[in-house]
């Protein structure tokens, strides 16, 4: 597998792409990741440029797709596969040449949930999957090559889980009671191998939006089913059993966004919202977004992409990092 294209090797080296701290993102499109910058000029004109693309020796332009990907410190987790039915797990690092590939303990599946952490203790990076309808646990040790089953159970009292989000070297997701038909939040401690107790969003809702400001924070989005705004939440201070929250932005949108994918830029004061073009019907559907502001400024940005694609999905700011898989 050769890890990274040039241009993306070569970019991560520039010592200006390390001082754009926060403004790199990884984006899953068309079932490829790409690396994407973002800048706002002006407050008005977006600009959404992909700096480069993670490619496999495997991948052929029909055949290859990405479903998942996870970073944490630099390293990237992916799940991928020629096929659907053909899921295949691996850990790169952009800077380094060799990606590591995971033997499964048991066969993956469709459905499966992984996330990429790091322990503290020990030092190691871990893997936890989260598998079946009764949400059996796994741990892969990236340095002992090994499986195991960790003590901790995650309840059958969850019925919606987000994708994870990365922070402080754990994971994080929002969660929807199936009772209340609330969301929370709640993290898998990587150190201790189990989950946190259920932390508090700063509103009540059944939708909601996770995503990680660099590695240090999150943010939440929220659309309240009686307003006509959106609101986004960051976080003071997030650790596995506490959480704080301040109000990011709040804006007046008649408009319904249903994506609910979304990434921020703290200096700027900016958010960016994806969605699809709805209002030409459901039979030919455009890549749109819908940048937020200040004092409720927002504004509709048609993205061009091809028509009647999955919808590009924003998976967590970039940040290079040296480390090595052993």
């Amino acid at each position: 597998m050769r890890s990274t294209c040039k241009k993306w090797y070569v970019l991560t080296k520039d010592q200006r792409f390390a001082k754009k701290r926060g403004k790199e993102f990884l984006m899953i499109m068309n079932r490829r990741v790409y690396l994407i910058g973002v800048n706002l000029h002006n407050n008005i004109d977006l600009s959404i440029k992909c700096r480069g693309r993670l490619i496999s020796r495997d991948e052929t332009a029909q055949g290859f797709y990405v479903s998942q990907v996870f970073h944490c410190n630099g390293l990237l987790l992916s799940v991928s596969g020629k096929t659907i039915d053909d899921t295949r797990l691996v850990v790169c690092n952009p800077y380094g040449v060799k990606p590591k590939w995971i033997n499964p303990k048991d066969n993956y599946g469709r459905l499966d949930i992984f996330s990429l952490g790091f322990d503290k203790l020990c030092g190691s990076y871990k893997i936890l999957r989260i598998y079946d309808f009764d949400n059996k646990l796994q741990i892969y040790d990236l340095s002992s090559n090994s499986w195991m089953i960790p003590r901790d159970t995650l309840g059958r009292d969850i019925e919606y889980m987000q994708n994870g989000v990365s922070s402080k070297e754990n994971t994080y997701w929002c969660a929807r009671d199936k009772q209340s038909q609330y969301c929370f939040l709640f993290c898998f401690d990587f150190t201790r191998e189990r989950f946190g107790p259920r932390l508090p969003l700063p509103f009540n809702g059944a939708y909601v939006s996770l995503s990680a400001v660099k590695e240090e924070q999150l943010a939440v989005l929220f659309q309240p089913s009686d307003k006509s705004e959106i609101e986004i939440w960051v976080t003071n201070k997030i650790e596995p059993e506490e959480v704080s929250w301040s109000v990011f932005l709040k804006v007046e949108m008649k408009l319904r966004v249903l994506s609910w994918n979304f990434l921020i830029d703290k200096e700027k004061k900016f958010a960016v919202v994806f969605d699809k073009d709805k209002a030409k019907g459901f039979k030919t559907n455009y890549d749109i977004a819908y940048v937020i502001g200040e004092n409720g400024y927002y504004r509709r940005v048609d993205l061009r992409e091809s028509p009647n694609k999955p919808l590009c999905r924003i998976v967590s700011c970039y940040v290079p990092s040296c480390v090595q898989i052993e």
